[in-house]
């Protein structure tokens, strides 16, 4: 299991650095980033280079992750070219993380285009899906 941070536009903002092994244990692991929220030290930096990648050829690769207690407890969803771009990100991540609806259960990560669940509001939310939170 693992989650993942959705705004309102069902974009994600950030997710859980690391798979949980069992539904508790990923609830376990929002509800501390969420009431441990004003602890988090934010770190952005250059992502490493993979071969064939943008940070590889020389283009900026910007990603952020967040730290609680010397470890990381979530992380961007993609790299970024820009380093205002990816700090960016990281606010929205954090202007979100402590007003967001968890959903209850586990939601599926494959997604069709369109489809809007019933019920489904424009706040963010933090959803648990079978392989992490939606």
């Amino acid at each position: 299991m693992t989650w993942r941070l959705v705004g309102a536009n069902n974009h994600e903002l950030g997710r859980s650095p690391r798979v949980h092994s069992s539904l508790t244990a990923c609830c376990a692991s929002v509800e501390r980033l969420r009431a441990e929220a004003e602890r988090l030290t934010a770190l952005v930096a250059m992502a490493p280079g993979t071969p064939g990648t943008a940070a590889a050829n020389g283009i900026g690769a910007w990603t952020w992750q967040l730290m609680l207690d010397d470890t990381c407890v979530a992380v961007a969803v993609r790299t970024f070219r820009r380093q205002r771009e990816c700090r960016h990100s990281l606010q929205l991540f954090l202007a979100a993380v402590t007003d967001a609806q968890v959903a209850s259960g586990v939601s599926y990560t494959r997604r069709l285009r369109g489809l809007r669940l019933p019920g489904a509001g424009d706040a963010p939310g933090l959803a648990v899906r079978g392989g992490g939170l939606l």
